[in-house]
């Protein structure tokens, strides 16, 4: 299902396209960025931002350091090339 702008910027391209035949999807994004006030109540015209979820999972930096200064975790050498 298209999200809420998606759905507005089509609404805006047809819109500029019945005026226009040389109107670009482009131009019509450019449109309805001026115009999402137009869009009603959503997350990106109230100015409330989603939360991501982290990427990293499992220990927080500062404990993964925390073991390395203790010597609980093994680091492996770099020898030189020659």
């Amino acid at each position: 299902m298209p999200s809420k702008w998606n759905m507005f910027v089509k609404k805006i391209y047809e819109e500029g396209k019945a005026k226009d035949s040389d109107y670009e999807f482009k131009q019509a994004l450019k449109d309805a960025s001026k115009r999402k006030s137009e869009m009603g109540n959503t997350a990106s015209a109230s100015g409330v931002k989603k939360s991501r979820k982290s990427a990293k999972r499992g220990r927080s930096r500062s404990a993964s350091m925390n073991l390395a200064l203790a010597g609980g975790k093994r680091t492996r050498k770099r020898h030189r090339r020659r």
